[in-house]
């Protein structure tokens, strides 16, 4: 679907400022205003400003709908902001910053902000979101180059794709992330680099832990995994042309969080991003802690390094006149 008809599903919904503001409020406090200070549910209404201010009826504390969001201080219409959160979070392939800025009348700089702000929202949503049940990982290549070289191969970096389940969901949930660890990205999945990843994203109470340990991928293969981050790493080269690694995991964050969330039924994902962007939690909340008797008792299973026969593969027919 083009761009053009997400914006004008978004504008039959959406038409006004107030119609944002009233699907805001719906969502900030759901059972009716609560108080940030003292939770008290009644308050007075000041609307001489462009915002509706609220004034705690019991404390006199005033708040906006902005207040402790991504949205805080920001000089842009809340209109903006949500058109914003709906192509995120609906459209297939994302939007970049330049698109952004011409779509909605402003600068390239407040375009960047705005996504920067509503990915870290993504990212420390997925720190705290923990692989569960039967987990699978693979070791991937980010900017793997075709003709590997000295210089090449130090500007690779090592990337695990995973999968896993969370509670009461019945499909997969992904996770693409950079190793911290910097190293050969060709080499097995070192131990320590299988470790962190383990203790940021994986739950204790996991059943098994299937490791795929090498970079190497089978022609045309259907694993999941390996589909999964090629895709992501042909989306980030084709859409932004190259980025720094200082930002990189967070575009993985968004592609695997769209990915992930066209399989929720449980929320429009509109709405389950705007739930992100209107309680930032902090990514270590409620996090299980793990132990090193926890991590030496992970039921793992290694898989072998996969062995590519070549010749049946560049000769199918021979393969077939050795048969008959």
């Amino acid at each position: 679907m083009a761009l053009t008809a997400y914006i004008d599903q978004f504008n039959q919904s959406f038409a006004t400022e107030q119609q944002c503001l009233s699907f805001i409020y719906e969502w900030k406090w759901p059972n009716g205003f609560c108080c940030p200070r003292c939770s008290h549910s009644a308050a007075y209404t000041i609307t001489t400003r462009n915002q509706p201010l609220f004034e705690c009826r019991k404390c006199k504390h005033q708040t906006t709908l902005t207040a402790n969001t991504v949205f805080n201080k920001s000089r842009t219409a809340l209109r903006k902001w949500l058109l914003v959160l709906y192509l995120v979070s609906t459209s297939k392939e994302g939007i970049h910053a330049v698109q952004l800025a011409q779509l909605i009348q402003v600068t390239y700089k407040t375009a960047w902000s705005m996504l920067n702000k509503v990915r870290a929202a993504i990212s420390e949503y997925d720190e705290r979101t923990l692989l569960n049940g039967f987990v699978e990982a693979k070791l991937e290549v980010y900017m793997k180059q075709l003709h590997p070289t000295y210089v090449g191969e130090n500007k690779e970096h090592a990337a695990i794709a995973a999968s896993g389940t969370l509670p009461n969901q019945s499909s997969s949930y992904f996770k693409i992330k950079l190793a911290k660890e910097k190293g050969i990205a060709r080499n097995r999945l070192s131990s320590s680099m299988e470790d962190a990843f383990i203790k940021d994203h994986v739950h204790p109470e996991l059943e098994q832990l299937t490791i795929n340990r090498w970079y190497v991928n089978v022609p045309n293969s259907t694993a999941t995994l390996p589909q999964l981050a090629q895709s992501a790493f042909k989306w980030m080269n084709d859409h932004f042309h190259g980025l720094s690694l200082k930002y990189a995991q967070s575009y993985l964050d968004e592609y695997c969080y769209r990915r992930n969330i066209s399989y929720d039924q449980s929320c429009a994902p509109l709405v389950h991003l705007l739930s992100l962007c209107l309680s930032m939690k902090g990514a270590d909340t409620d996090k299980p802690y793990w132990t090193d008797s926890k991590l030496s008792a992970i039921n793992k299973r290694y898989l072998e390094r996969q062995r590519i026969d070549w010749f049946s593969m560049l000769n199918p027919a021979s393969a077939i006149d050795q048969v008959i």
